[in-house]
């Protein structure tokens, strides 16, 4: 009865998350719409719907198949509704997700359970108004004098490593708790850097990535066909 009880209280916070996030994404494209068109409309600019087809066609092309890839990849680890509030608050990579993470490392709970689903909804949420209270700060008080320290020679090339050493330092203990699972996707990406250039695979990278989680998952269940992976057993919903 326990089990019953907290699959289905699983469930109803499962929708009330989807039900909210769609809500709360909708309004936000209107939001995010109208500014663009309010400008339009007040300064009375002529719209030339050929140009702006042509001009969105090629972003389009290029940020769609990534805007699906990433969503289906964040989903298993910052559940429904952190992909929803970190969607609408933007800059997922290199602050919502490793919030999430470090969230739930911390808290002592797993990417996809229902604990690190609250966990992440919490640390996100908190991440949002953390970094628009420094975006303000820094835009009316600590941009004027940090900044021409920041722009220094010296310190770009740190700047420019600022992602990969964030990457690394988030993937690295799941590399370590999962080996085995880890040697395809590493390999693979490896190679694909070796026979096609680094700046090839990172700006096609939302084309390689599904290839890559596809042939992941298929070397993962090989593996545990053969006996070399054990399968946790899957937690349910709620807290006991």
């Amino acid at each position: 009865m326990n089990n019953n009880s907290d699959i289905e209280r699983s469930r109803a916070f499962d929708d009330k998350i989807n039900n909210l996030g769609r809500i709360t994404s909708i309004i936000s494209l209107a939001l995010m719409i109208s500014v663009p068109l309010a400008v339009t409309i007040f300064y009375k600019i002529q719209i030339n719907i050929a140009e702006i087809a042509a001009a969105a066609g090629g972003l389009i092309a290029m940020f769609a198949p990534m805007a699906i890839v990433e969503n289906i990849s964040y989903y298993p680890l910052i559940g429904a509704g952190g992909v929803y509030l970190s969607c609408i608050t933007g800059n997922i990579m290199n602050m919502k997700l490793p919030s999430a993470l470090s969230g739930m490392k911390l808290a002592g709970v797993e990417p996809g359970s229902a604990e690190g689903d609250i966990i992440s909804i919490i640390c996100i949420g908190v991440s949002s108004f953390v970094t628009v209270t420094i975006l303000m700060l820094s835009m009316f008080i600590i941009g004027k004098y940090i900044t021409p320290y920041l722009s220094r020679p010296i310190l770009q090339p740190a700047f420019a490593n600022i992602m990969p050493a964030l990457l690394g330092a988030l993937v690295t203990p799941f590399v370590l708790k999962s080996l085995k699972v880890s040697v395809v996707p590493f390999a693979l990406s490896i190679a694909l850097c070796l026979a096609l250039g680094g700046k090839f695979v990172q700006r096609y990278g939302s084309y390689f990535l599904p290839l890559i989680m596809l042939a992941s998952v298929f070397a993962a269940y090989c593996m545990y066909k053969r006996g070399m992976l054990a399968m946790k057993p899957a937690r349910q919903g709620g807290t006991k």
